[in-house]
């Protein structure tokens, strides 16, 4: 069985606070899109993923951090906010068009000045996933490709292997 790096996660003020440690692949993503449909379904409004312990993301982990963009903004249901960047996962980001969409290492926050304040209440979570993984690969890349058109050319192939109707 795969294993998923540790994620941890803690309510700081209104923020859900999420950490993912070590690399950000499509299994993690699925078991933060959980947490974080959970805590929508909850009454959450407020999310910061930080990415100081993430040592690198995989486009399924990219795209699930898009989706989450894309529908904040339709339906402004919620806000999330992405903290720790290092140079290379903020190059990442870029790369892919999400800083035209999520909020990057923001100046405003309550966390600002506190960042290893909120980082000390964060506890491990295990949830049991639930998410399809071919469903939910197709979908993060197909978010990706929404959010910028010139990630069509990167996923073609992925999305073909999927089934995807956005490359017919």
């Amino acid at each position: 069985m795969e294993k998923v790096n540790p994620i941890s996660s803690c309510l700081f003020e209104s923020y859900v606070w999420i950490r993912p440690e070590g690399r950000g692949t499509f299994m993690e993503s699925a078991v933060i899109k959980e947490l974080v449909e959970r805590c929508l379904d909850r009454g959450a409004k407020a999310f910061v993923v930080d990415l100081e312990a993430c040592s690198g993301m995989d486009s399924t982990f990219m795209g699930m951090l898009a989706g989450f963009g894309i529908d904040f903004r339709r339906t402004g249901k919620a806000t999330l906010a992405i903290v720790g960047t290092n140079e290379k996962t903020l190059g990442s980001l870029r790369e892919l068009g999400l800083h035209r969409l999520l909020v990057i290492e923001p100046e405003e926050g309550p966390w600002i000045g506190r960042m290893e304040e909120a980082r000390s209440g964060l506890d491990l979570i295990d949830l049991g996933r639930t998410v399809d993984r071919e469903k939910h690969i197709l979908e993060c890349h197909e978010d990706l490709c929404e959010a910028d058109e010139e990630n069509l050319g990167r996923f073609k192939t992925v999305l073909e292997m999927l089934g995807s109707a956005k490359v017919r």
